[in-house]
């Protein structure tokens, strides 16, 4: 799982459990980049990739102008 163009990856944190006003617990958790499958135009065609959504919105913004 990884974007093609920037790189993002899975990132890794803590799960933090409170009761009222303590802290009970940290356990693992794993952060998943949000990819969507793409469609672009190539010289030699079109191709699919795997694209965050970041990504995918700063490529709509540079088509339009």
């Amino acid at each position: 799982m990884r974007c093609e163009i920037c790189g993002k990856t899975t990132t890794f944190g803590k799960k933090v459990a409170h009761d009222r006003m303590y802290i009970n617990g940290r356990t693992p958790k794993k952060i998943k980049p949000n990819l969507q499958t793409m469609t672009i135009e190539t010289p030699g065609g079109r191709k699919k990739i795997k694209v965050c959504t970041r990504c995918m919105r700063t490529m709509r913004k540079q088509k339009k102008v």
